[in-house]
């Protein structure tokens, strides 16, 4: 797109990427954003046709309730600056051809009507909590602020300004137009966008949340719901019974099963019967049916609003506040477990410092020092290594988890980290002959925090080679797909992992394998902070794999993280490209294997010494 649009130059001070945009429009090129203007242009135009059609059949024009402007956020949130073309031209065709003011008054408002929008959606960015805008009460009360108040005020006062451009200065006419334009807005950016932002996958529910209800979820569910939809068509149609208030205050009891399908299905199912109700209640009061038909009510849609916020705003927290305690509760347990889980991991190195430097101390060899202090010594500083390792996974996974961990984002070469990782994970890779291949694009640029972007590698690949038998072979290679994603894949020729415990071994303190003759080193941190740090550069980690065959762990990140792409390589420079791809190969030499895998590992030697693995690296 054309430099006018500079969203994106707000990455260089550290705000935060536009992970609502989909990959295929990131990368798309001027076409596709092209494409997603005609898009957005087409539905605000035809939401605007039938809203105000409706409404105009009724004697209500302009529209009380603004459909359009729901589509107006979530196209913001999608592409910001970019799809403020489709905005304007949605505006200006729906003002034009169904209000017919000034080119000038038209013009105006759609600019407004275009910006306040975008503006929303860049503060919603900047405001967004790491862990969603749905998943916390901070994200929903950021997403009501701007979408509700922020973006209905700027609209609002553009289109009150335009419209009273060339006419004699009436305050009181104004503000009733300012108040009943950002009515309109408001009400229709809650009707709409959040039901538009889950069924698009823009935002998720919490992933506590969303394992408890699906372990939860049956088809008597889905019976429920849709008796809870049909329900609510019935109410909302009948023919008026006059003089009963109590029947107008019915409705208001929806609030009870709403909160059920929020916590027993999903945030999803709800709003979608959140936006059903309220479309429905509004279309009946309108028409003169329904609940709210009473001589006593001066203004029935004051009502139909009154219970559309009520029923939002109950559903919305609930599901926020719920998987912030569900989330509690599982941080709560995982740190309970984990002084049970590592008592062991941490008491044994301490015993081994503990002994060794009381036999030095206590001289019990001799006033001479002898070979066998330096052996103490180095079990000591093993020891000691190990710990230091433990200490830096459970301070890094207790900083992610408490959102403390800032990323501080740069342009890194992708091949020069995978080299780095490759050589920290070299020493255990030949002990236990393991070759190491590794398939990386020259050149291939990615803005990351180079230090995460390290570790995730560097748990993939420690795990890859620690559940590799002797012999074996890991591959790395690195991919960019047709709509323009990273994925980074590690895989290896190891014991495998069951079905049933790929998504398990990604919780804290996990593994798939317990094997008490060979007990596995680390704490079970490992792929769980990988998998947290990819979360926070907007990407994934998977895993595929069958038992006795091996394991293939992919890194996938968003096409956004991607500055520069691969450097064409030459015929002259194939071969030598392939040469090098074998980056660790393996050794020929048995005895020198054996050698280093004493030394490095938890295995007895020929002397019936116990050695410490020097780099440990949590599984």
């Amino acid at each position: 797109m054309p430099s006018l649009f500079l969203t994106d130059h707000f990455l260089i001070g550290g705000y935060p990427p536009n992970t609502w945009t989909p990959p295929s429009l990131a990368r798309g090129g001027v076409l596709a954003w092209i494409g997603a203007n005609l898009v957005v242009t087409a539905l605000y135009f035809a939401f605007g046709l039938v809203v105000s059609q409706f409404f105009a059949a009724y004697g209500l024009f302009p529209a009380p309730i603004w459909l359009p402007t729901g589509i107006a956020v979530v196209a913001a949130m999608i592409g910001e600056a970019r799809l403020f073309p489709g905005i304007f031209l949605g505006s200006f065709l729906a003002n034009a051809v169904l209000f017919a003011p000034p080119l000038h008054v038209s013009i105006l408002i759609s600019i407004t009507n275009a910006l306040g929008p975008v503006i929303s959606a860049m503060v919603l960015r900047g405001l967004r909590p790491p862990k969603g805008l749905f998943t916390s009460f901070s994200g929903v009360v950021a997403f009501l602020v701007c979408t509700t108040l922020l973006n209905p005020t700027i609209n609002a006062t553009g289109g009150a300004v335009a419209t009273a451009i060339g006419q004699p200065l009436d305050l009181a006419s104004l503000y009733s137009v300012w108040v009943g334009w950002w009515l309109a807005d408001s009400g229709g950016t809650l009707y709409l966008a959040p039901a538009l932002i889950l069924w698009l996958g823009l935002e998720r529910e919490s992933d506590v949340h969303a394992r408890v209800v699906k372990h939860r979820f049956d088809r008597h569910d889905a019976i429920v719901w849709a008796a809870i939809a049909i329900g609510s068509l019935i109410l909302f149609l009948m023919p008026p019974l006059r003089g009963s208030y109590i029947r107008s205050a019915f409705p208001f009891l929806l609030v009870v099963p709403l909160s059920w399908v929020a916590l027993r299905m999903s945030l999803r199912a709800a709003y979608t019967l959140v936006t059903l109700v309220a479309i429905v209640a509004t279309a009946g009061t309108v028409a003169g049916v329904g609940p709210f038909q009473d001589h006593a009510l001066a203004n029935p849609l004051q009502l139909v609003g009154t219970l559309v916020v009520l029923l939002a705003m109950d559903v919305l927290t609930i599901v926020a506040l719920m998987s912030e305690r569900t989330e509690a509760e599982t941080a709560s347990r995982n740190k309970s477990r984990f002084l049970a889980d590592t008592s062991h991991e941490l008491r044994t190195p301490l015993n081994v410092i503990f002994g060794a430097s009381s036999l030095m101390e206590d001289r019990s060899l001799g006033s001479v020092p002898s070979k066998e202090y330096t052996n103490y010594v180095r079990l000591i500083q093993q020891s000691s290594e190990y710990l230091l390792q433990l200490i830096d996974d459970l301070t890094q996974i207790s900083k992610i988890e408490a959102g403390r961990f800032d990323l501080r984002e740069e342009p890194v070469v992708l091949a020069a980290v995978i080299n780095a990782v490759t050589d920290l994970i070299g020493i255990q890779a030949r002990a236990r002959a393991i070759a190491i291949e590794a398939d990386v694009p020259r050149g291939l640029t990615v803005r990351v925090d180079a230090r995460a972007l390290r570790q995730i590698l560097l748990n993939l690949l420690s795990n890859a080679v620690k559940f590799t038998p002797e012999g074996g072979k890991v591959a790395i290679a690195v991919t960019v797909d047709a709509e323009g994603a990273l994925a980074v894949r590690i895989s290896d020729t190891g014991v495998g992992i069951p079905a049933d415990a790929l998504e398990r071994v990604f919780k804290p303190f996990e593994r798939a394998h317990y094997d008490a003759q060979k007990p596995i080193e680390g704490t079970g941190l490992g792929l769980s902070i990988a998998r947290q740090l990819a979360a926070l550069h907007g990407g994934t980690i998977a895993l595929e794999s069958r038992i006795g065959t091996g394991t293939v762990a992919t890194l996938v990140l968003p096409a956004s993280r991607i500055v520069a792409g691969p450097a064409p390589m030459t015929a002259a420079q194939a071969p030598e490209a392939r040469r090098q791809r074998a980056s660790i190969p393996r050794l020929g030499n048995a005895a020198l294997g054996r050698q280093l895998m004493c030394a490095n590992s938890r295995t007895r030697c020929g002397d019936g010494r116990q050695a410490v693995r020097r780099t440990p690296h949590a599984a």
